[in-house]
């Protein structure tokens, strides 16, 4: 069979070996520090054209029939004492560059997991739009919430992903607005001091 079918999606500099493939699905869950969804582990991996789905997909099930990973009630996977150490003892094997991207992408996922668990955002189809409602922080006694109207579902997906991306700095943002900490520069741009 052709290679390059079974490649497909792997980025230059990408792994096709399954013995890599699996020191690096370790190394992810090393560097993540807790239990991970499958799912999430083949995003970080396959989405960051690290490897090929297929194949991440067949290490983790040999990870697991090996006990180097452990499969959880919750449909999680933490990596098991052996798979931690043969990950660090073997992680030289990897090329620096996916250990760096790989890590990055880890702690990136976790964050943006933290952060839509912390904040929300609901949207309601009305006759003038969508209404797009984000709120920082707990629904209950939020820190900040705000309601926009636009025009598609498209436009109410994008306000979420920028949304959820970083509402820290959407709420620093409004309070340095409301507090003095912002001014308009002559090219009609907003500079805000996050001081």
């Amino acid at each position: 069979m052709d290679r390059d079918a079974f490649g497909a999606g792997v980025e230059p500099g990408g792994l096709h070996s399954r013995h890599e493939i699996k020191i690096l699905i370790c190394y992810v869950l090393i560097a993540a520090g807790v239990p991970m969804p499958r799912n999430d582990v083949l995003d970080i991996i396959c989405g960051n054209g690290m490897a090929n789905f297929f194949d991440t997909s067949a290490a983790i099930d040999e990870l697991v029939e090996l006990d180097n990973l452990r499969e959880r009630e919750d449909d999680t996977l933490a990596v098991t004492e052996v798979g931690s150490h043969a990950a660090e003892t073997l992680a030289d094997l990897l090329p620096y560059t996916i250990r760096e991207r790989a890590s990055k992408a880890a702690v990136q996922l976790l964050a943006r997991r933290r952060s839509e668990q912390e904040n929300h955002v609901k949207t309601l189809k009305t006759e003038a739009g969508v209404t797009v409602t984000c709120t920082v922080g707990d629904e209950e006694a939020p820190l900040l919430s705000f309601t926009l109207l636009v025009a598609d579902d498209r436009q109410a997906a994008l306000v979420r992903e920028q949304f959820l991306e970083d509402p820290l700095l959407l709420y620093q943002s409004v309070i340095a607005i409301l507090t003095g900490g912002a001014r308009f520069e002559a090219n009609d741009r907003i500079v805000i001091d996050l001081k």
